[in-house]
């Protein structure tokens, strides 16, 4: 079953939906809030700026009605004195001055300071003109001919009419009948709709002005062509257009229907005439998005207004026709929407600020909520919890109670530790007996809840552990996060919890009137408050049955054929580390044996990089193989025998099958697996070696002769050396079936499971933990 597939009964949909209600309540309730405030604030501003826009909209239309008015006065003399010069000039053009003409013209410059000048000629080519000159002068001018030469004949005068002097320039080649103004109006003289025609802008040469004219033609009474013009100036409506504020920043413009500036923006006043033709000046799209988007708009749509998008800028804009102008002149009017729509932006910036502070508020709100949720949330979990751990305590007690024979030392109690890494979480839990002599801690029980097994057997001595023993006299209870760096625990470490990757070590000696009796200790126990009282409980427990002594004959080494411990020596053309044991020094019979016990040790090869690290493992080599064969001789078994890496231990070998042999032989691989930790603990090495043990048929022979070499071959041996192979993990037993059968009664197993022997077939396999 996959992990997602696991349900634990304990967990209540109720209570998730409880959580996720109190954590994400809050907070959709503070998203409520934040839509609300962002509808109603967009909506007020989108109220608030079609308002603006629609009193910007008024506002530029009041405004183009007053320009409109404005410019319509300002050319009103061109258009209205046209229509009385042409019934109060109708007398024929001669050389003599004009007077009624220079009389109008004077009074009409007078009082009308955007009149520039008055012209008056006919189709003779005679031609006068009228103009300012000076602060009150008036200048008149007379296209006439003198000894053959064409001359510009000026008269000065006051405003009274006074000449105050005269002048004259030459004037070769200039015939007033091609002039446009002339030309123009003579040939629109009936057309009703163009008889009063204008002029594109110049710059007028004498008076240094920006210039339109409007001429219109009549017939005088001598039934020749006579044209009378007015020339406006453009500077002054120019300037008038300039001025004008439209908005904050605003601008307007006069423009033909081919974009061409009449007046306003880009013909400024104060450009060079003699480089600057005003005639020649029209839209610019880069430079003028705005009004090149307002004159297409009115091509396409006609007057009204509009809103352009351009530089990254909303604008308002006006367009509306100048009816009086044959040309149809268009008055363009924009100013930025801002304008006028800053007091929409100031109120929802206002808003901006007024919703963030509501929203902040809100915020710090569903974060208390969300956070007292939580607590009340953890404090119902801590009391639930408190409640289930109280429950299962009372459980592990209870079953702790009912078990059999809880105190009585004979008898396995493999809950005490089975119940301790329940209740703390350790890695592992153990119990220790402080032997008789004071010196030694045995393992009476180690339970590993990852593997699921129990072992015991393992004993450390005082002489390795001697900072450890203080502290166990002394009563002292040692909590120690690396036991690696404590001298206290640094041997232990190395040779009890390295096995199982702990570092974190509580060691809680047990007393028994006033005497101690032996210790509990747990590896990486949980961090947690409450594991005290089921230790103390444990503890006295353990007490209790650590109080009686040991049986003889129990928590050492199985009784066996013990063969004699005279010193032999070494024979290393043979490979044995123990002869095999003979009866009077004849060699073993050949022959085949039904019923032997086989164990095969193999070490991973020592190799090494460097020469130091070679004679280090060498020297732990040759500690590991005096330890062999002392606990091989005081264990009775047959031989021992070293191949390469390997050694292959025979328990006994015989044509009888011999049961305590193969007992022999398991206590021996206890007893050699706890010297072998212990030896590369103390080198600090890692645990390099693997056992396996069968029980079956082999056979036996003698090979060569002088000298000779004891072998055997067959299914045990094999069967071992395959469990050697197999074993899971560095320095385990691991045992055939038959060998099981033979030891379960002696010491403690766990399964391991099924395993392939090769002309055999499927056979379970064992994990030897430890002895009974």
């Amino acid at each position: 079953m996959s992990a997602a597939e696991i349900v634990d009964p304990a967990q209540s949909p109720a209570s998730d939906r409880r959580r996720i209600f109190q954590i994400f309540g809050p907070f959709a309730g503070v998203l409520l809030v934040i839509a609300a405030i962002t509808v109603i604030s967009f909506h007020n501003y989108q109220m608030t700026r079609r308002g603006a826009i629609s009193l910007s909209n008024d506002l530029l239309r009041s405004q183009q009605r007053y320009v409109t008015q404005e410019v319509s006065d300002y050319l009103a003399p061109a258009s209205v004195g046209a229509v009385i010069a042409q019934d109060m000039l109708r007398d024929p053009l001669t050389n003599v001055t004009p007077n009624t003409f220079m009389l109008y013209g004077r009074s009409i410059l007078t009082h009308t300071p955007q009149v520039d000048s008055f012209y008056i000629a006919n189709d003779q080519n005679q031609f006068w003109m009228i103009t300012r000159h000076g602060k009150d002068g008036f200048e008149q001018t007379h296209f006439q001919t003198d000894d053959g030469k064409q001359v510009y004949h000026h008269v000065y005068t006051d405003k009274d009419g006074n000449i105050t002097g005269e002048g004259a320039d030459p004037a070769e080649g200039y015939t007033v009948l091609t002039r446009p103004w002339f030309a123009k109006a003579v040939k629109h003289q009936n057309d009703p709709e163009r008889a009063l025609h204008w002029t594109d802008p110049y710059a007028h040469i004498a008076t240094h002005q920006f210039i339109i004219t409007a001429s219109l033609a009549f017939d005088d009474h001598d039934g020749h062509k006579a044209v009378f013009a007015i020339n406006i100036s453009l500077n002054q409506l120019t300037s008038f257009l300039n001025s004008l504020q439209v908005g904050r920043s605003g601008q307007a413009v006069i423009v033909d229907m081919h974009g061409q500036i009449m007046a306003g923006h880009n013909l400024a006043p104060g450009q060079d005439p003699s480089t600057f033709d005003p005639g020649n000046v029209f839209l610019d799209p880069k430079t003028q998005p705005v009004f090149t988007h307002a004159l297409n708009r009115f091509r396409i749509k006609g007057p009204g207004t509009g809103v352009v998008q351009a530089r990254g800028k909303s604008y308002v804009t006006i367009a509306s026709e100048l009816p009086f102008v044959h040309r149809h002149w268009v008055l363009l009017l924009n100013a930025p929407e801002s304008d006028f729509a800053d007091f929409a932006q100031t109120a929802r910036k206002q808003n901006i600020w007024f919703s963030l502070l509501i929203v902040g508020l809100a915020s710090i709100l569903a974060l208390a909520l969300v956070a007292q949720g939580r607590h009340v949330e953890r404090l119902r979990k801590r009391l639930s919890q408190g409640r289930e751990q109280v429950k299962a305590e009372n459980a592990s007690l209870l079953e702790i109670a009912s078990t059999p024979n809880l105190f009585d030392s004979t008898h396995e109690v493999p809950i005490l530790t089975e119940a301790l890494t329940a209740r703390t979480g350790a890695r592992r839990a153990s119990l220790w007996r402080l032997l008789p002599d004071g010196d030694r801690l045995l393992c009476e029980d180690a339970f590993d809840p990852a593997r699921d097994v129990h072992s015991t057997g393992v004993e450390i001595s005082r002489r390795e552990n001697t900072k450890l023993f203080e502290a166990l006299e002394e009563g002292h209870t040692l909590s120690v996060s690396d036991a690696s760096q404590d001298e206290r625990t640094q041997t232990f470490q190395r040779v009890i919890m390295r096995a199982v990757g702990a570092s974190n070590l509580l060691f809680q000696p047990v007393r028994n009137a006033h005497r101690t009796v032996g210790a509990i200790v747990l590896e990486d126990p949980a961090p947690t408050d409450a594991v005290e009282h089921i230790i103390a409980i444990v503890a006295s427990v353990v007490a209790l049955r650590f109080a009686k002594p040991l049986d003889a004959g129990t928590g050492g080494a199985s009784q066996g054929f013990v063969l004699s411990t005279q010193r032999q020596e070494t024979r290393f053309d043979e490979g044995f580390l123990l002869e095999p044991g003979v009866a009077d020094g004849e060699p073993v019979a050949a022959g085949v044996y039904p019923q032997v016990p086989v164990m095969v040790i193999s070490f991973v090869d020592p190799y090494a990089p460097d020469r130091d690290s070679i004679t280090r493992a060498m020297s732990v080599i040759r500690t590991l193989s005096l330890e062999i064969q002392k606990i091989a001789r005081n264990s009775g078994l047959f031989s021992v025998q070293v191949v390469s890496n390997r050694l292959v231990l025979v328990g006994g070998c015989s044509q009888t099958p011999d049961p305590s042999a193969a007992v022999r032989l398991a206590d021996a691989a206890v007893s050699i697996r706890e010297a072998c930790l212990s030896s590369l603990a103390a080198a600090d090495l890692d645990p390099v070696f693997r056992i396996g043990m069968d029980v079956g048929s082999v056979m036996a022979s003698e090979l060569g002769e002088a000298p000779s070499v004891f072998n055997i071959w067959g299914d045990a041996l094999n069967g071992a050396e395959l469990l050697t192979g197999s074993a899971p993990d560095a320095g385990t037993i691991q045992v055939s079936e038959q060998a099981y059968v033979i030891l379960r009664e002696h010491f403690l197993f766990r399964a391991r499971g099924m395993f392939y022997l090769p002309n055999s077939g499927i056979t379970r396999s064992f994990i030897l933990a430890g002895r009974r």
